[in-house]
């Protein structure tokens, strides 16, 4: 067990495969079923062209905040797709939300539709054709220098396009994106929850809360694939919702707090001073756990690097409720060695509700009982 503050390690996450080693978001959990006559998708095949001129007026996102990013292909890997269309080959189908008609959203075919942008209307650094497998006399070529014929069977090339319709529940949503979006680096929870919620506060509002000074220097995570905003999200959920009889699965849980918040047009009072707390919570954590705790059971076992989305939740939630901090930290030391205690003893409640099953509800309510059970304790220390 360690307990020497002064050999404290300054653990860094600066890899994202490392944040999933304590805790697999929702791996014990079953998704809920819905009536399949909310399955509202439709499928449309449509000229490429129209997909260029959406591309050319801005009318599909490609750098949405939710998505991984665009533009990651090679010249080679870009052409070569220009040369399949061009050879009339079948292109895979594209997927797209179009809850928006002015501003499609991809669920899968962000590259091959950055590819065909780069080559169709990038005017500023037009793709040149390179690498050829059969038109190798296109080399070096750009699209306005393709003879007239060639930009025609681009134009007129028949595109397969699954559309997700405005009318399709939320819900429903959250299940199509995590089946169909097939890319080699799949959205995962809160990828999806950021595509989902474009039109209401949410989004920015996290963003806000994660690019604090004091999250970016207490919780110090890579801010890629949205784990920041995940965590700053369980944060807000425990803070507005309770979990009763509707809570599912910690990322259903999610998915209505990202909507809660968007019931408000504007930061609401409440809002403010939840953003406020939660700020105060990652600076007091600080006083009570030591400089460079980062959430990780680092602060009981040696060695261990990855921060725990399960403490971090439990730990900045229960000390945002504590009434009395200033009398609180007068017994830092006792609170931080009874925590490292629980952390440490595999068979205790709270450890297993940190490192076992985290999700279901069983261990949200565990977790969060044992830790007002100690904060209790300590509370009553003169």
């Amino acid at each position: 067990m360690r307990i020497d503050d002064s050999k404290e390690q300054n653990i860094k996450f600066d890899d994202f495969e490392d944040l999933q080693i304590d805790e697999q978001l929702d791996s014990d959990s079953t998704p809920s079923p819905f009536s399949t006559k909310n399955i509202k998708v439709n499928t449309q095949t449509i000229a490429l062209s129209a997909l260029i001129a959406r591309l050319e007026y801005s009318e599909i996102d490609l750098q949405p905040s939710f998505q991984r990013k665009s533009g990651l292909w090679t010249n080679t890997q870009m052409s070569r797709l220009i040369e399949s269309i061009l050879l009339k080959m079948p292109l895979p189908i594209f997927y797209f939300d179009v809850a928006d008609p002015d501003l499609w959203l991809v669920v899968d075919g962000l590259q091959r539709l950055s590819a065909i942008k780069r080559f169709t209307v990038d005017d500023k650094k037009p793709l040149k054709l390179t690498n050829l497998e059969f038109l190798v006399n296109l080399n070096g070529v750009t699209y306005k220098e393709l003879p007239r014929p060639m930009q025609r069977i681009i134009d007129e090339t028949q595109i397969v396009t699954y559309q997700i319709e405005p009318q399709t529940p939320k819900e429903v949503r959250y299940s199509i994106f995590n089946r169909i979006n097939t890319g080699g680096l799949k959205l995962n929870a809160q990828e999806i929850r950021q595509a989902l919620n474009q039109k209401g506060i949410s989004v920015d509002f996290l963003r806000k809360q994660c690019d604090s000074a004091e999250f970016k220097k207490i919780v110090n995570i890579r801010t890629d694939r949205m784990l920041d905003r995940e965590l700053a999200l369980r944060f807000f959920a425990f803070r507005l919702l309770s979990v009763d009889d509707t809570f599912k699965t910690l990322s259903f849980f999610l998915d209505r707090a990202m909507e809660k918040i968007d019931e408000e047009e504007t930061m609401s009072s409440e809002l403010q001073q939840l953003s406020e707390e939660f700020i105060e919570s990652l600076k007091f954590s600080e006083l009570i756990l030591g400089e460079n705790h980062k959430f990780s059971r680092a602060m009981a076992v040696e060695g261990a690097k990855s921060l725990n989305r399960s403490l971090f939740d439990v730990i900045t939630v229960s000390f945002s409720k504590i009434k009395d901090k200033k009398r609180f930290l007068k017994h830092a030391y006792i609170f931080r060695q009874e925590l490292i205690s629980l952390i440490s003893d595999e068979q205790s409640a709270f450890s297993q509700a940190i490192f076992q099953g985290t999700s279901s509800k069983r261990a949200v309510l565990a977790r969060f009982s044992e830790m007002e059970k100690l904060i209790n304790k300590i509370e009553k220390l003169k």
